[in-house]
């Protein structure tokens, strides 16, 4: 821990220049060794966390949820956006709409619940595809926009998940093994920015889904996302 010593002057004594600039000299080569054992206990409260409009808080957070037992179903085999059931639809994703500086952190999370699923194939027995009709998978996009040009994406992790389980059923010809309803899936990353400040806008984190195979159905109930801007 860097300690700066301060000088004391007796009465009548008259200091030099180099003497009265000394600790000031020292604070600022000290200043390069600040570490976490500067930090004195009880330092930061909630009120630092704070994030009112007028304050620059030291972390961001973005949310979504839907908490409804209500089950939406799948059945798309390219990537969707995970939705509430309808009529509302309303897709997983929080709007970011900030510039991240250079080196910045977001933290994005998901996570949700699949209900009962409809499984009529989980293994193509031509062997082309080999047990690949029995997954489907979750993926976060990122969109962003560079120097205001138009809307990009960015995928910043995949998650896949089985239909069935993995018993000899599941090699039998015209059987497939027990479905796996109601469990539960979740996921976490982390995005550096490594470009220059203010030239990317983060526009949107959303939760989307496909399966292999359209012969079979996915359901999903509660489902969330939570993204985390960690700022310098």
């Amino acid at each position: 821990m860097p300690v700066v010593e301060k000088e004391y002057f007796e009465p009548d004594q008259v200091p030099t220049a180099a003497e009265l600039n000394a600790a000031y000299d020292d604070l600022a080569v000290a200043s390069a060794d600040i570490d976490e054992t500067n930090q004195a206990a009880g330092w930061l409260t909630f009120k630092h966390l704070d994030s009112p409009s007028t304050l620059f808080p030291i972390n961001k957070l973005y949310s979504y949820f839907h908490d409804g037992s209500v089950a939406r179903t799948y059945t798309n085999t390219t990537y969707d956006s995970v939705k509430s059931p309808a009529p509302a639809s309303t897709p997983c994703e929080v709007a970011l709409n900030y510039f991240p500086k250079e080196n910045e952190i977001i933290r994005i999370h998901i996570s949700g619940l699949v209900g009962q699923n409809t499984v009529n194939v989980d293994y193509d027995f031509v062997g082309t595809n080999l047990g690949k009709p029995n997954y489907y998978a979750f993926r976060i996009k990122l969109t962003y926009s560079d120097s205001g040009g138009p809307d990009q994406s960015l995928i910043v992790g995949y998650w896949g998940y089985s239909f069935t389980t993995n018993g000899l059923r599941r090699y039998a010809i015209g059987g497939q093994g027990p479905e796996i309803n109601w469990q539960t899936f979740q996921a976490s990353t982390i995005v550096k920015y490594t470009g220059t400040t203010g030239v990317r806008e983060y526009k949107k984190a959303t939760l989307e889904v496909a399966l292999f195979d359209g012969s079979n159905t996915l359901s999903i109930t509660r489902h969330q996302i939570q993204c985390v801007q960690a700022k310098r």
